[in-house]
Order: C-alpha cells, then structure tokens, then sequence
C-alpha cells in the first residue's frame, strides 16, 4: 500500500470506530476505548511503560497511556467501546488479565490483498471485513448474526428508520418494555447497551447528514445529538482523538450501510 497519503480514513461501524492511516501521536494517549492496532506493511513502534516496542500488532485495554510512531507506514487502528461484550471478550479471551499484549505474527495473504484495495479505494465493506478479521486473528472473537428477541428486533428496526426520533425511555415506550429491561435484553443480543446503541447510530446518522451538505446545527438537530461542546470532550475522553479530525475530514469519515452492517453478538 502507498505510504505518500497525508490523510486516515475512519470508518464508524455498529461496534467500533475503525481508523487507516499513517499515525502518529503527538502526545501520550491513554482513552477509555480499548484499542487493536495492526501494522499494514511492517511492525510499528510503541511506547508502553517508559519502554519501545516493536509490534506488528498489539491490543490495549482501556486507559493504558501509550505512544505510537507509525511514521513511514499505513496503520489501522480499532476503538471498542469499553461497555460492550466486545471488549469484555477481549480482555477475557487475549489480554487475560494483562494491560496490554504485543503480537508479532504476520496477517494471512488474503487479508493483505483486502486491506490494498480498501487502502486505495473506498471500501466500507472490505473496511469491516478487515476489522472482523483482525478481532478473530488477534483476539479470538468473530461476529455472529444477532439471535433475535421479537421486541428487540422491533426496536432496532425502528431505530434504523430514524434514529433521531429515539431516547432511551421514547423507545421502550414505544415497543411496550420497560426500559431497564430492554436495556438488559440489548446487552444479551447484541452485546452493548442500548443508550451505546443509540448514541453509535446517532453519530452515523450525523455522519451522513453532513457528508449530504446540511450545515453542522441541523445535522446535530436530525440525528437527536445535542450539545457540540459536551459530544466532543466525551469522544476525546473515549477514543483519545480530537473530534473536530473527524469534522474537518469528512469526505473520508465513513458510515457502511450495506448487507453486512448487521446487528451481530461477538462470541
């Protein structure tokens, strides 16, 4: 893959912010999202407890400052929200208790040719194949269809047809759940909570909004988020970037809408 690319792609997904870039930070980070980092073409350094790394990839759990130097190369980075079973699994089944786990074992031929054509091109779908690949290779955990409850199912039906219509409270209302409950029934079928649920889609709503031409206010107004000042410190505080990348970059902040952007369990 090029390496002469001045920018990162973000893709946002059901579960995870996925970002493909040459990264490097300008400071120590240590966010609240875990964090899968991989190395296209070659390992990259990292700093972890006053140490460089070599890493090909490595997995990070939530809060662990770290310091990464990808200069020369293309990295893809995963947040994974620290509520989600996601992220449970992971530090169950890879970290084991650890902070953080440095890997050193190359990607397969046929995840190398996946991640050239999503590097060149924009591929949402390729983007979450690589990521799911990732997950499994580095961390043991691969998606499988939701397992459907009928009043869950109900739920994220209507909050795929507009999602800024719905609070938590609003939508169990409407499916006739009480909402501490149908939050319960959200963490067993899809591994998250609904309020995360929510707020991930109403940040893809946003996404879309804007990359459609409304103006930022509207775009807040339609996707039922509110309060630009409160959102950003929260997605700094979370995923350790500045959320204002994301605004000032959007012809490459991506949302994947197609037939494999399923809601899925991570087992």
């Amino acid at each position: 893959m090029k390496t002469n690319r001045y920018r990162a792609d973000y893709y946002l997904f059901r579960h995870f912010l996925m970002g493909m870039g040459s990264f490097q930070d300008s400071k120590v980070s240590s966010p609240e999202a875990m964090k899968l980092l991989f190395g296209v073409n070659r390992p990259f350094r990292i700093r972890l407890e006053d140490a460089w790394f070599e890493a090909r990839a490595a997995l990070l759990d939530g809060g662990v400052p770290h310091y990464v130097n990808g200069e020369g190369d293309w990295q893809i980075f995963l947040w994974i929200d620290p509520d989600t079973s996601l992220a449970g699994l992971l530090n169950r089944r890879a970290l084991k208790g650890r902070p953080w786990a440095i890997h050193n074992a190359a990607p397969s031929p046929s995840m190398t040719e996946i991640i050239q054509t999503v590097g060149d091109l924009s591929d949402p779908a390729g983007a979450l194949e690589i990521a799911e690949s990732l997950i499994y290779s580095y961390g043991g955990a691969k998606a499988v269809p939701a397992t459907w409850d009928r009043l869950v199912k109900k739920a994220v039906t209507l909050l795929d047809q507009d999602i800024g219509a719905y609070s938590v409270r609003s939508l169990a209302e409407r499916v006739g759940r009480d909402p501490v409950q149908l939050d319960a029934d959200f963490r067993l079928v899809l591994g998250t909570p609904l309020h995360s649920y929510i707020h991930r889609l109403k940040w893809q709503a946003y996404i879309k909004f804007r990359r459609d031409g409304q103006e930022m206010t509207q775009s807040l107004r339609s996707s039922g988020l509110i309060g630009w000042e409160g959102l950003r410190d929260d997605f700094e505080n979370r995923y350790g970037l500045e959320l204002d990348v994301l605004e000032n970059s959007l012809p490459f902040v991506r949302v994947y809408e197609g037939y494999g952007d399923r809601p899925v369990l991570y087992l």
